[in-house]
C-alpha cells in the first residue's frame, strides 16, 4: 500500500488582508442589491406608465382634470328625432 501524505506549510494570511476582503466582497453584494433594486423599481414604473388608459379631452364628453383627479364632464349627445313614428301618429 502507498501512503502519500502532504506535509506543506501553508502561509496564513494575516487578519487585515482577510478583512479587507470580505469588506469588498460586502461592498460589492450591496451594491449588486442596490443595481437590482433600481432595475426592478424602473421596470414596475414603465409597467404602470404603459398601462395607464388614455384620457380623451375632446368631443361632447371628456375628462377634466380636477383638484380629486379626472371627473367627466360635457353634455350628453342628444336623442335622434323619430319624425316618422310621430308623423304615423
Amino acid at each position: 500500500m502507498i501512503t502519500m501524505t502532504v506535509s506543506q506549510h501553508t502561509a496564513r494570511t494575516p487578519p487585515a488582508t482577510i478583512g479587507a476582503t470580505l469588506w469588498r466582497a460586502v461592498r460589492r453584494a450591496a451594491s449588486a442589491l442596490r443595481h437590482v433594486h433600481c432595475e426592478q423599481t424602473l421596470m414596475w414604473e414603465l409597467w404602470c406608465q404603459a398601462n395607464r388608459a388614455t384620457v380623451p379631452s375632446t368631443g361632447p364628453l371628456r375628462w377634466v382634470l380636477t383638484l380629486d383627479g379626472h371627473r367627466l364632464a360635457g353634455s350628453h349627445l342628444p336623442a335622434p328625432h323619430h319624425a316618422d313614428a310621430r308623423d304615423a301618429a
